[in-house]
């Protein structure tokens, strides 16, 4: 009985090892291959036009794309090749089809991002107890994905909430920020899937 245990012990161990063996050998970390990122300069064409809208827009394309699964075009090849094209994001346009495309061959991206700032709605709201500022922010993008061949376009909505109780007043900065986090936090979960 005993023998007959340590050998059930012993092919259960081997098995495991095996089975681990080739699972890390066959993982999708290993097989998969880094993403080229061209990201665009974003548009905001709201009335809002504080610093720290385009801050918060650049701090969550880093904290998106600042790892092993991407690597971003850098900016002055991007600048570079949308001056030869004469396409100025001032303009408040989001770059047509044919643009993205050429882009994505000139770079070796795999996704092309553009987007665009639409709506703020920015409200506050007092009690007896507590301040609280909000904001709704909408976000349209346009995402070329090399691999499908496709351009996608697609809105995302993000809420922002900032509550100070008792004695203050919040302010609405930080409920836009926390609204354009949101909103591009869903944008991303929708790009990986592309």
């Amino acid at each position: 009985m005993k023998k007959l245990m340590l050998c059930l012990l012993i092919m259960l161990c081997f098995m495991f090892a095996v089975s681990v063996g080739s699972a890390s050998a066959n993982s999708p970390a290993t097989e998969a291959s880094v993403k080229q990122v061209l990201i665009l300069p974003h548009i905001n064409s709201t009335e809002e036009t504080k610093e720290y809208i385009g801050e918060t827009v650049q701090e969550n394309f880093t904290q998106q794309f600042a790892n092993e699964k991407y690597q971003t075009v850098p900016a002055d090849k991007v600048q570079s090749i949308l001056s030869a094209d004469q396409y100025d994001p001032s303009n408040l346009e989001l770059p047509d089809n044919e643009l993205m495309r050429k882009l994505a061959q000139a770079t070796g991206a795999d996704y092309v991002i553009a987007m665009e700032i639409v709506h703020f709605m920015n409200s506050r709201h007092a009690s007896f107890f507590s301040t609280s500022a909000k904001s709704e922010v909408k976000i349209r993008y346009k995402v070329y994905s090399k691999g499908a061949d496709k351009i996608t376009t697609f809105q995302t909505t993000g809420k922002g909430n900032n509550k100070v109780t008792s004695i203050g007043v919040p302010g609405i900065g930080t409920a836009m920020k926390r609204g354009i986090t949101e909103a591009m936090e869903a944008a991303f979960v929708k790009i990986e899937k592309l």
